[in-house]
């Protein structure tokens, strides 16, 4: 039979809910995406479908990407979650983003990968904000998931005046501000028709290490976060459509 290989199976995605999950070569292929707006809402949509599945003490999803496919995903339960450049793989207090496994990696992304770093520590406050510092030497970018640059996001105020958003060294900043969410999700409610999926999207943050490209698809490392007190919120207020 065929060896054991311990880094294997600890590299592999950590998605708690379905540990016993074996990967088919047509999994593989579905872990790739070519529009921002349909990779979004799915994996939104994944969070919906096991709702009922996650508890209580789970408050993100971070979902790892190398470019447009999918590398890891894991459910953060600890109160303050490292992502860093390490190769544990997910062990619940961290994400090292050199732990995974991907065939298709391009050297490109090897070499960016190999300069994280300390990369960033996130948690979640008592007002269900994300707070995100960066203890990284190499760059760390917030990316907007609105699809125009005119539309409101649940972004910080201060990352937003950051060039590039791209994170000071050392500070707190919100990565998510759910005030800001709260009202936008109140004006959106006023609308004739409200747009559910808008407000979805602002439940996301993106991270991207290193190095940032305009299109998210083609960004060497990257984090998506769904905050699933946010979306808690948005379910009592606007029940998704089954």
């Amino acid at each position: 039979g065929a060896m054991v290989s311990r880094r294997k199976i600890l590299s592999r995605s950590r998605d708690d809910l379905n540990l016993d999950q074996t990967f088919t070569q047509q999994e593989e292929e579905e872990d790739i995406w070519f529009q921002k707006d349909k990779l979004y809402k799915e994996h939104i949509q994944e969070v919906l479908d096991k709702w009922t599945q996650i508890d209580d003490e789970i408050w993100a999803k971070v979902i790892v990407f190398e470019r447009n496919r999918r590398v890891a995903k894991a459910y953060a339960r600890a109160p303050v979650l490292t992502i860093n450049g390490s190769d544990d793989g997910f062990d619940g207090m961290r994400i090292g983003l050199c732990g995974f496994d991907n065939p298709m990696r391009d050297q490109k992304t090897d070499e960016m990968k190999r300069v994280i770093g300390q990369g960033v520590k996130i948690k979640m406050d008592d007002a269900g904000n994300i707070l995100i510092r960066r203890y990284a030497k190499s760059n760390v970018y917030v990316k907007s998931t609105a699809s125009s640059p005119n539309e409101e996001t649940s972004i910080g105020a201060e990352i937003l005046k950051l060039p590039n958003q791209a994170l000071e060294s050392e500070k707190i900043v919100k990565l998510f501000d759910m005030k800001k969410f709260q009202s936008n999700v109140n004006r959106e409610l006023r609308r004739a028709y409200p747009d559910r999926r808008r407000l979805e999207t602002q439940c996301l943050s993106a991270v991207a290490f290193v190095k940032s490209e305009n299109d998210i698809l083609e960004c060497p490392i990257w984090v998506l976060i769904v905050n699933v007190v946010a979306m808690d919120m948005l379910k009592s207020k606007l029940p998704p459509v089954q």
